[in-house]
């Protein structure tokens, strides 16, 4: 039904984004009785717009078929110069005969159809040429009356250098066409009547504004108001009468005699005369700095955004609680004007302002690269990638600003030798989590936390101070584990491929899987990669994983290192083809993964080329599909927490989740707020989303009929992301919920309490084996 309402809306964006979504939007108050009389009046409008439109493509196609036309040579090499100059003389005939035939229903368009003549016996039934018109049933068609024909004269191969000229110059006198549309609210008469247009074509903008001067002018003699809800604008104050300029003048200068409000807008004179906008159009051709950088590429991706706002509802980042500044329709107007001042500096040759880098890596900050908000915008612009590029544009113009967060979390997931990897898990997650949770204690006692209930706005990067107390507002994760899952398993050599099976259950006909397990599920909460591995080893699949420590690639690509991203990825594919040579005699079908971001990265691996006929899958849906369930567990209620990087493509997560719990599973919306390294790098910002989650965590208990804070029975939260894992852990001390992973939780019902050290027995016992890479 939202689709279905929303369905004219998302034509009219798809017609905006070929005019670079710049528009004249003209509201007006129509008298309810006059509804109709106005929308045939802009159809009117409309046709005639579109038979000029045709006309001057006719013009256009005239210049080029009097010109020399280009050939390709025929069989015998040689186009035949007698027959181009007959068939020259076909074409310009047919321009000439729908010249005077589209003219003829243009200038006839009030008139009876009689007026057309033979031309109109088929249209009698109607009342006027232009009812014919708007009926679809007299049409003036591009294709039907001029391509086509325009192809059979000059039909073979020797010509189709004209054909597809003629294509070109269509779609470059389609590009300026002006047309109005229209929506309208329900039941009050306002009716907003947009024009898009290329702000870069001055003939375009100049036909729009005669068509704004029509509108106006309908909209007066159907009684109608030149105002709306968007109220008076620059382009409404010449159809304003002098009597209305004259008494907005005389209480503006009694409310505001210095004009410290808009000054001199609204005024005598302060219309269209002064007025301009940046042509993203021009961008390209007037800037060096386009040339040098990813800048131009940014612009072209937010040029489409009709500040519609269906984003604002999905964004992380956009809590009206805490912080309206930063919803994606705001970054991308405040992303505009950052671009805009670039190249004004950089072609007057000022010199860019280091405080415009400072206000780029601020509106790059906020965002969690979650990409909810492509699904509802009517363009699909995703500002997860915008940011991505906004990131990587700062650090290739060595602007981004040096954040200890982030590269205390890139060197922890670049490092690839276990030793260094053991010394950084032992000191900034054994020993780190638990200075955190002892100054989350402190700062409880002292009092020191009450943003956590009233996040403050973060316009800029907050002081050190404000950050430290954001950074330990909430406990971190006190159960981790002392080593990561390879340490465990004795298998950190990155010459040798382990290959993990049970022998109790493995036989010919047995499953061989690639289970990629991640940063997340390796090296922070081994026990998530610990379980995945238990459970393939419970259902008898032949478990192979990838030599020595790796990373997908996909967090250094979201943090704005986008060499380092493709590097490792090049890096892996590389590995991954030599494990696929080695391991031959193994037909992996199914690649398995335990994070949802991995699950991103790794689809960008092309896996089919490396194991041929193989699939991507979560290990929860692989579990379903091997019908696997819990059905014995009893006062524990269940909510679901769906990662914005869900790792579940092929079945959707909820359905996953309710089926392997055996019981209705309540999903929870909104960001967990972890979002990688992001609260760690901004935790003022984190604490915004994390303010919204708790919201919908508090929600969620409501609707169980529990407690807040001392729920009556045990509550946890699933999820099937590491990152969110750790995100949703630190809510537990305010509202009572326990953090897991599902298959962690299965693991525990299914293979008993004890179930890692059982596991970790059996695989270091002749469950193992490496083989030479």
């Amino acid at each position: 039904a939202r689709k279905k309402f929303w369905l004219d809306r998302s034509r009219t964006a798809a017609i905006a984004k070929h005019t670079n979504a710049f528009k004249i939007n003209e509201d007006v108050v129509i008298p309810l009785p006059k509804l109709g009389e106005y929308s045939d009046g802009i159809e009117r409008i409309n046709i005639e717009l579109s038979i000029n439109n045709k006309l001057k493509l006719l013009d256009a196609l005239e210049t080029f078929i009097q010109s020399d036309l280009p050939l390709q040579p025929d069989e015998d090499g040689n186009a035949d110069p007698v027959g181009v100059k007959s068939k020259q003389q076909i074409a310009l005939q047919l321009l000439q005969d729908l010249r005077t035939k589209w003219r003829l229903i243009l200038n006839a368009l009030d008139e009876p159809v009689t007026t057309l003549g033979e031309l109109g016996k088929p249209y009698l039934r109607y009342e006027s040429v232009f009812r014919a018109v708007q009926s679809y049933d007299l049409r003036i068609s591009w294709k039907r009356e001029l391509k086509r024909p325009m192809a059979d004269i000059f039909a073979g191969r020797e010509y189709q250098k004209i054909i597809n000229e003629l294509d070109i110059i269509h779609k470059k006198v389609l590009k300026s066409r002006v047309f109005i549309a229209l929506h309208m609210h329900a039941g009050d008469g306002n009716v907003h009547t947009n024009i898009p247009v290329n702000s870069d074509d001055y003939g375009m903008m100049q036909d729009a504004h005669i068509a704004v001067a029509r509108v106006m002018a309908l909209a007066k003699h159907l009684n109608g108001v030149i105002s709306g809800e968007h109220g008076i604008g620059i382009t409404k104050m010449e159809f304003l009468d002098q009597s209305t300029i004259n008494s907005f003048t005389a209480y503006k200068n009694k409310v505001d005699p210095n004009g410290h409000f808009n000054k001199g807008k609204l005024l005598a004179g302060s219309g269209l005369e002064n007025a301009y906008t940046p042509s993203f159009g021009l961008l390209e051709q007037e800037s060096i700095i386009m040339e040098q950088s990813a800048i131009g590429e940014i612009a072209d991706d937010i040029s489409d955004c009709l500040r519609c706002g269906k984003c604002k509802p999905v964004c992380s980042t956009h809590v009206p609680r805490a912080n309206l500044l930063y919803s994606p329709r705001n970054k991308i107007l405040g992303t505009s004007l950052l671009i805009e001042a670039f190249l004004y500096e950089e072609q007057t040759r000022r010199g860019i302002s280091l405080k415009h880098f400072d206000e780029f890596n601020d509106v790059a900050d906020h965002c969690t690269v979650c990409h909810r908000c492509e699904k509802p915008c009517p363009v699909d612009i995703d500002f997860g990638d915008v940011s991505i590029k906004m990131r990587n544009f700062l650090r290739e113009q060595g602007k981004k600003k040096f954040n200890l967060g982030t590269t205390a979390g890139m060197l922890f997931l670049n490092s690839k030798d276990p030793a260094t990897i053991q010394f950084l898990r032992t000191t900034m997650i054994g020993w780190g989590y638990k200075a955190i949770n002892i100054a989350n204690g402190l700062a409880k006692q002292f009092g020191l936390l009450k943003d956590k209930k009233a996040p403050p706005a973060t316009v800029g990067k907050s002081e050190i101070k404000a950050q430290v107390i954001h950074f330990i507002n909430r406990p971190m994760p006190k159960k981790m584990q002392s080593k990561t899952s390879r340490a465990l398993l004795g298998v950190e050599d990155n010459s040798m491929i382990p290959v993990i099976r049970n022998p109790q259950k493995v036989n010919e006909d047995s499953e061989a899987v690639f289970y990629f397990p991640g940063c997340g599920s390796e090296r922070l909460f081994s026990n998530v990669g610990l379980a995945t591995q238990a459970m393939l080893y419970e259902v008898g699949a032949i478990t192979v994983l990838p030599p020595g420590y790796l990373c997908c690639g996909y967090p250094q690509t979201a943090s704005g290192n986008h060499d380092k991203g493709q590097e490792i990825t090049a890096d892996n594919r590389v590995l991954f083809h030599r494990v696929a040579n080695t391991l031959n005699y193994l037909d992996i079908k199914t690649v398995i993964v335990s994070c949802g971001t991995c699950m991103d990265q790794l689809q960008k691996y092309e896996f089919e080329k490396i194991f041929p006929g193989c699939r991507l899958l979560d290990i929860h849906e692989y579990l379903m599909e091997k019908d696997m369930r819990l059905t014995t567990v009893t006062g524990t209620r269940y909510m679901y927490h769906d990662p914005c990087h869900t790792p579940m493509k092929t079945y959707k997560p909820l359905e996953v989740t309710n089926k392997l719990m055996g019981q209705e599973v309540a999903l929870n919306d909104r960001c967990c707020g972890e979002s990688g390294t992001f609260a760690a790098a901004r935790p003022d910002i984190a604490t915004q989303v994390k303010f919204r989650k708790q919201e919908e965590l508090e929600s969620g208990m409501e609707k169980m009929g529990l407690t807040v804070g001392a729920p009556e029975q045990s509550v946890k939260i699933l999820t099937s992301c590491p990152s969110c894992l750790q995100g949703l852990a630190r809510y537990g001390d305010d509202t009572g919920i326990e953090a897991d992973y599902i298959v962690v939780e299965m693991a525990k019902h299914l293979l008993g309490e004890n179930w890692m050290q059982d596991y970790i027995e059996k695989a270091n016992n002749g469950g193992i084996e490496k083989v030479l890479l």
